[in-house]
């Protein structure tokens, strides 16, 4: 008779599992969840064990960027909603709290700080001084995409302090940096936010984190582009694509369609024209829509041959309420024709990046 495995030896691997996840450790999680996976058939029957499981088998997905596997899963665990209210109050989070994540990943940004404050309810029951930092992280990046700059600071600096009291996650102690880093820029405090990028640089080469010193060099370019220094821009993009671990990732798409917006700045349009194509195949692949639409909108700009394209290419970006990259698009071509001398349709997307910028306001108030 096969001796059954008992469900805390289950519970502790999961837990186990989910520290890999939150470490973005992303081969040893991945390992973990093999060795789970061979055990369950033998487990003791537990529905709650199986039910956790599922919710960080979702969590686990949405770390491996898998979107198509993560949204047959999330629809699995609504059905099994009514159960998993009448669990314990760390699966109850786990759900909400993960939910919103995936909301993330598909950009509804508003449903996903609503999941998350469901989810704020449910952690005031579990003391975890690293759970709540994770939760401020992900709170702070949702706010800072929905340019609610103050809100994320909070939740940024929050979450930064208390990674950094814990050796084990210096890596999220050094993405938190960079959040803080990316709000400053949008307020237009450049040099706070590259002093920002430039620790989270040093302290990434430093400890070994690759997929954070390609973040650091995208950030980099980002702020430079932003001041007007294409040159040191394309040199921190170039940088962030060097890096292997950018390679296998989806900031790959965003560092070229931004590398090649630099290049048709510096003239250098045959560059740009080849890095968007890159970034559209790889775009595609993955059905980023977003990146799909911003490369479609700066090639109908700069290349002649695209150049009917311009409004159709940003209906993704209006139906998902992502007012302020539909602006930053505007300007972009708003400046552009300016300078090319072609007064008329500088003023029409002049005036479209002022209605735009009106928008942006208007998202919070989908918030609950």
């Amino acid at each position: 008779m096969t001796v059954k495995i008992a469900t805390e030896k289950v519970i502790k691997m999961l837990n186990q599992w989910y520290g890999m996840i939150r470490q973005q450790k992303v081969e040893q999680a991945i390992a973990i969840k093999d060795e789970i996976e061979n055990m369950l058939p033998y487990m003791e029957e537990d529905q709650d064990v199986l039910l956790y499981f599922n919710v960080l088998d979702f969590r686990h997905k949405i770390m491996l960027e898998n979107l198509n596997e993560s949204k047959l899963l999330f629809k699995k665990l609504e059905l099994e909603k009514e159960g998993i209210e009448k669990t314990d109050a760390l699966l109850q989070y786990y759900f909400y709290f993960f939910s919103g994540q995936y909301e993330f990943h598909n950009k509804n940004y508003i449903k996903a700080i609503n999941l998350y404050q469901i989810a704020e309810d449910k952690l005031k029951q579990i003391p975890d001084e690293i759970e709540n930092a994770e939760f401020h992280y992900r709170v702070a990046i949702a706010y800072y995409r929905i340019k609610q700059h103050f809100f994320s600071l909070s939740h940024a600096q929050k979450a930064l302090e208390s990674f950094r009291a814990d050796d084990s996650y210096s890596e999220k102690a050094i993405n938190s940096e960079m959040i803080l880093g990316a709000n400053k820029m949008d307020l237009f405090r450049y040099e706070e936010a590259e002093m920002h990028y430039k620790n989270a640089l040093d302290k990434s080469r430093e400890e070994k984190f690759p997929y954070a010193e390609s973040l650091a060099f995208y950030n980099l370019g980002l702020n430079y582009g932003r001041r007007n220094m294409l040159l040191e821009s394309a040199n921190c993009f170039r940088k962030a694509l060097e890096i292997e671990e950018c390679q296998k990732r989806r900031l790959a798409i965003k560092v070229k369609f931004n590398l090649a917006l630099i290049l048709y700045k510096l003239g250098l349009n045959n560059e740009a024209q080849s890095l968007c194509e890159e970034g559209l195949f790889d775009a595609q692949k993955v059905d980023e829509k977003e990146y799909i639409a911003k490369i479609n909108f700066i090639q109908a700009i700069y290349d002649k041959e695209a150049s009917g394209k311009i409004e159709e290419s940003l209906e993704y970006l209006e139906e998902k309420k992502l007012w302020f990259h539909v602006a930053e698009l505007m300007l972009e071509a708003a400046f552009h024709y300016k300078e090319t001398g072609n007064i008329t349709k500088a003023a029409h997307f002049f005036e479209k990046a002022h209605c735009a910028r009106n928008q942006i306001f208007k998202v919070t108030e989908g918030l609950k």
